[in-house]
């Protein structure tokens, strides 16, 4: 009997101590990404490192390409699943695909404009304006 309740209480304190050990780490982590940021123009969050007076943000040809190449995994995803679907038509079907090319063209021009616009200071980190 004291064998059993003695396994028991030990089972117990291994599970209790097992389950105490998260929750802190991934609530100080958010906390640190999250605690130097502020609004743009585009109503997204930047990082104050990145922010410049005047309204002016950094956004380079490296997050440029980074952007576009997840706006077509996105878009390839969706297409995939589109294709998936047995129980539509093929006239819906390539409807759809239209519409998603469509958005797709048109994700990657919001891009292309957030970079090419004169507020971006890519390349202007050590001026003073």
């Amino acid at each position: 009997m004291k064998r059993i309740f003695t396994l028991i209480l030990v089972a117990t304190a291994l599970t209790t101590s097992a389950f105490a050990q998260g929750g802190s780490r991934d609530r100080d982590r958010d906390y640190d990404k999250n605690k130097s940021t502020s609004w743009n123009d585009n109503g997204k969050f930047d990082n104050d490192k990145f922010a410049k007076p005047y309204g002016g943000y950094v956004f380079t040809a490296r997050e440029r390409d980074m952007e576009i190449s997840r706006i077509n995994r996105e878009f390839d995803q969706r297409i995939q699943a589109l294709n998936r679907k047995f129980m539509m038509n093929r006239y819906q079907k390539q409807r759809q695909l239209v519409s998603l090319q469509e958005q797709r063209k048109d994700a990657i021009r919001e891009v292309y404009a957030k970079f090419n616009d004169r507020k971006n200071k890519y390349g202007d980190y050590g001026k003073k304006w």
